[in-house]
Parts: C-alpha cells; structure tokens; sequence
C-alpha cells in the first residue's frame, strides 16, 4: 500500500507513470484520498500538481472501473451543497481536473461547473477547470460563452486572464468566429473591449505542463493554441494510431505509436519548444493532414503537400531537408546523407537527427537504412518502419 510519502514523492517528482502503476494494481484508494485531502489547501506548485494528479488517478481507475470519475464528481458536487456534506474547499480546480481527464464519461457536468462561477469563493477555480477543458475537449466548453463572458471585465486580474485564455481557445481558426460583434456571434467582442485586453498588461500565473508559468493578460487574449489530434489509421494490416499537431505555421508534429506514449512524448517536446503555448485537442485545424496521411497510407498519395514548422538546430534542420529529397519508394543509408550534408563520417550524428525528426512519415526518416540494408531503429518501432518500406515498394512497382 503506498505510503503517504510514496504519494509526496510522486507529487515531487510529478511522476505519473508510478501513479498509473497503482491504478493497475488497484492500489488507488488511500491514494486519492490523500490527494483529496491535500487539494484543501491551496499553497503552491504542490498543490496544482495534487489536482491534475487527481484527474490522471481517476483517467486511469476508470478502464477498470467506469462509474469511478462520474462518482468522484458526484460526491464532490454533493459535498457542496450538503450542508452535512462538510466544505469542500477548492472543489472547482479538483471538479475541473476530473472534466478535462475524463471528458467522454464526466463531460455533461459542464454546466454544473460553469454553474460555479456565480459563488466568488469557487469562481477562479471554475474558471481554470474551463481552461483546462477546453484545451482537452473544447466542444464541452462552446455552449458555455454566456456564463464565462462577464469575467473578461472582471476587476480581479486572475479571473479576467483566465477568461480571456478560453477566449482565446475557442476562437481557433476553424470556428470561424469573427472577433469584433457586439451581440455574438459566440467568442466575439465589442472593439473596445478587444482594445483593453490587447493592452493589459497584469501579470497571473496559471498551472500548466506541471509548472506555474506567469502570463501577461494580453498574452493570453492573443494566445495561438497549438492544435493535436489523435487517430486510428491502418498502414497495410497493422492498426495504427498517428497523432499529429500544428501551429498557425504548419504541422510540427507527427507521431506513430500508442496514443497515451506517444501524447506524453508530444507534450514533453512541447514544453521544450513551446514553453508558454497552451496545446488544444482539435481535429478541425489538423484535417488536411489526416487527410493526406491516409491517402498516403492507403497508396492513393505519394507527396504531401501540408505546410511544415519545423524546429530543430542547424544540423538537424539540414538532415530533415535532405530526407525530403528522397523520392517516394526509395532509401538512402545514413553515410549517403552524411555525404549530402558535408559530414562525412557523421552517420552517428544524422542517425541521432533522424531519431529527433518530430515529424515522422511526412519528413521520411522511415527511407534511411542501414548500409546493409538493415532498418535499424524507428521512433515509432521497425514494424511500422518495415510497412511503411513495403507500402511504398508495392505502390512504384
């Protein structure tokens, strides 16, 4: 049974791979509890870090479990309207948490959280669970604008931030909504108002990838979500799940793997590279390139013609441009693009940027082998990399 310092070291060291181990194991329920309990007291990182916690837990008791989430949310909703019920102190970050973790089975108490706002003990915590889910499922948070609208001339900088970050979520390009209305439609605002944020300067800090980063106002009204989707695709007999993202640019990341790895290695580059952008589940601005792939993956596409960001040093940058030299059917050994970037004896150094190539299949690193012929290594396994090979092979012939 995990002791309560095996739940602080997790909490230190944000360590979610150890909590998924409990989950399984079905070692879980003095282990929410604690978190339950250190969610009372709102003091920090330590804090934020309890209440995602909570959500991930829940994530993961509920594969074994289904109804766990929905009554951990219940019981918390219950807590704060039984006055026998006792207080529960910061309900909405811990409500939140489980929303944005556990959107297909908790999602329809979105108006019961938004409904929080209206007690200005619960308000901000309210506000940041809405953020956080419309990140994770903003389609729960659309019919919401009415509710989370005052707050954007709130005269408390924390809730006035925090409305305008889902402001800005919900207003990615896809929706289509204009930004200047005064009566809607839906995530538009008077001119002057837009003026005002654009201008805000107030500093807040706001819980995100596992750290408290601090915002400016009128970062957050103009922030540009980066926008991932995760999909089933079949590459020949093999089902396979791609996870792919963009920015405003173009796609910077395609990924093949389990999607719960394969989101957790996306989210750590992110933090790396986008430190301050907040990352948005959304299919709409990622369509095109879901499209493409499985033209691709279906031998009906041989060039992809999406629009790339690509983020790297020099050297990889170099290597990456070489890769998509390499026609379609075709291979090239790790010496001969050593050769094409002026590096000859650097196989090592392009087989270390070919393994940080973020954008997998469309930046085709799957086409470099071996001088032998042997396909060596592939981020997402050599089983795909060998499909992908056959896939092309069959199609030029």
């Amino acid at each position: 049974m995990p002791t309560k310092r095996d739940v602080q070291r997790v909490l230190e060291k944000r360590d979610w791979i150890q909590l998924g181990v409990w989950a399984k194991e079905k070692q879980h329920r003095n282990v929410y509890r604690q978190f339950m309990t250190r969610i009372y007291v709102k003091d920090g990182l330590e804090f934020w870090r309890a209440v995602e916690a909570l959500g991930f837990i829940a994530r993961k008791i509920e594969l074994e479990d289904e109804n766990f989430a929905v009554n951990l949310v219940r019981r918390y909703f219950w807590m704060l309207n039984d006055e026998s019920g006792g207080t529960a102190w910061n309900a909405s970050e811990a409500i939140g948490s489980l929303l944005t973790h556990c959107p297909k089975t908790c999602g329809h108490f979105n108006w019961m959280l938004s409904g929080l706002l209206v007690d200005e003990s619960l308000s901000d915590g309210a506000l940041w669970g809405l953020a956080q889910l419309a990140q994770n499922a903003p389609q729960l948070v659309d019919p919401l604008e009415e509710r989370i609208r005052p707050f954007l001339e709130s005269e408390q900088p924390f809730a006035r931030g925090l409305a305008a970050l889902i402001y800005a979520l919900m207003r990615t390009p896809d929706n289509g909504f204009p930004l200047y209305k005064e009566d809607g439609p839906k995530w538009s605002v008077p001119v002057d108002l837009d003026q005002r944020l654009k201008s805000d300067s107030s500093i807040i800090e706001i819980y995100q990838f596992g750290e408290l980063i601090k915002y400016s106002i009128q970062e957050l009204w103009t922030a540009q979500p980066l926008t991932f989707w995760t999909e089933l695709v079949m590459i020949k007999d093999l089902e396979v799940m791609v996870t792919v993202a963009s920015t405003t640019v173009g796609l910077c990341w395609l990924g093949l793997g389990q999607s719960v790895e394969e989101e957790q290695s996306f989210r750590n580059w992110t933090s790396r590279q986008f430190p301050k952008r907040f990352l948005m589940r959304k299919r709409g601005p990622n369509i095109e390139a879901i499209q493409q792939l499985q033209e691709y993956f279906t031998g009906k596409r041989q060039d992809f013609t999406i629009p790339l960001h690509q983020l790297g040093t020099p050297f990889q940058l170099k290597v990456w441009e070489e890769l998509l030299r390499i026609p379609y059917g075709e291979t090239r050994s790790y010496s001969d693009i050593a050769e094409k970037v002026g590096n000859p004896k650097g196989q090592r150094a392009v087989g270390m940027a070919n393994n940080r190539n973020p954008i997998g299949v469309v930046v085709p690193c799957h086409r470099v082998i071996g001088k032998s012929g042997s396909l060596t290594g592939y981020a997402g396994g050599v089983e795909i990399k060998q499909r992908l090979l056959e896939l092309e092979a069959l199609q030029k012939n």
